[in-house]
C-alpha cells in the first residue's frame, strides 16, 4: 500500500529534520512527503528542503495548523494519507503496522496508535507517559474519508482543531481503530501550542464544543438519528 505523509510546520527548525528522518526511515517508506510551512519566521522550509530534494515543501502566510495540515493533505496524491506534527517522531514499524490494520478494515476506518511522551532535549525515550491518543501524529486514513469529512478548522486560540475534525468523522460513522503498541514519540516543548493550560488558547475547546452542539441541533431538526 502506498501512502503520502502530510506535515504542517510552524517555526519547527529545531525539530523538522528529525521528524522527516523518522518518516523516511519507515520499514514501509512513504511514496511522498508534503510539508506546508505555515508562515514560519525561522528556517523551517529551508531545512525541510535540505533533508531531501524529494520532499514537497509549500509555504503560506500564517493561517493556523489546521489550515496548513488541510493544504498538505489536499496536496497529497496517494489514496492513503498519514499525518504527523513537525516535532514528533515515528518509530520504524509505525506505518507497516498501521497499514496492516487499515488493509483489513472498511473504507471509513481511521487507524491510530499509542504514543509515548518525551521532553524536548532529552535522550530518555523509554520512561515517558504512554497515551492512546488519538492525535494528529498517529492518524492514518483514506483520502476519500478526508474529502467527505472536510477541512480541518482552526478554532479561536488554535487548540481543538483535531478534536473537531475527529468529532465530525465520528458523526459520519467512521470507525476508529488503534494499534495497541507505542509507535509514535510525542515531543513535549514548553511554550508550544499544545503545552499546558492557557485560557487564551483553551478557548478553542469551547468553540469546538459549541460547533458540535450546533451540528447536533441541526441533525435533530433534520430528523436524523443519533
Amino acid at each position: 500500500m502506498t501512502y503520502s505523509v502530510a506535515i504542517a510546520a510552524y517555526n519547527a527548525a529545531e525539530t523538522i529534520a528529525d521528524t522527516l528522518t523518522s518518516v523516511m526511515s519507515q520499514t514501509m517508506p512513504p511514496a511522498e512527503i508534503v510539508v506546508v510551512d505555515d508562515g514560519s519566521t525561522d528556517a523551517t522550509a529551508a531545512i525541510a528542503r535540505r533533508v531531501s530534494p524529494d520532499i514537497i515543501v509549500m509555504t503560506q502566510p500564517n493561517a493556523g495548523c489546521g489550515s496548513a495540515c488541510t493544504r498538505a493533505i489536499r496536496g497529497a496524491t496517494c489514496d492513503i494519507v498519514a499525518t504527523v506534527d513537525a516535532d514528533d517522531l515515528w518509530l520504524p514499524q509505525k506505518m507497516e503496522k498501521q497499514l496492516d490494520l487499515l488493509r483489513s478494515s472498511d473504507a471509513l476506518t481511521l487507524v491510530f496508535a499509542k504514543n509515548r511522551q518525551f521532553s524536548h532535549g532529552s535522550t530518555d525515550m523509554t520512561s515517558g507517559e504512554v497515551r492512546s491518543g488519538p492525535i494528529r501524529s498517529d492518524l492514518v486514513f483514506r483520502r476519500a474519508v478526508f474529502d467527505e469529512v472536510g477541512a480541518i478548522i482552526d478554532p479561536p486560540g488554535g487548540r481543538g482543531d483535531m478534536i473537531d475534525w475527529l468529532a465530525r468523522a465520528r458523526e459520519m460513522r467512521c470507525t476508529f481503530k488503534t494499534v495497541d503498541e507505542v509507535l509514535v514519540m510525542r515531543r513535549i516543548i514548553p511554550g508550544s501550542l499544545s503545552y499546558g493550560r492557557e485560557a487564551a488558547k483553551d478557548i478553542g475547546y469551547l468553540a469546538v464544543a459549541h460547533m458540535a452542539i450546533k451540528r447536533r441541533q441541526k441533525r435533530m431538526k433534520d430528523g436524523q438519528k443519533e
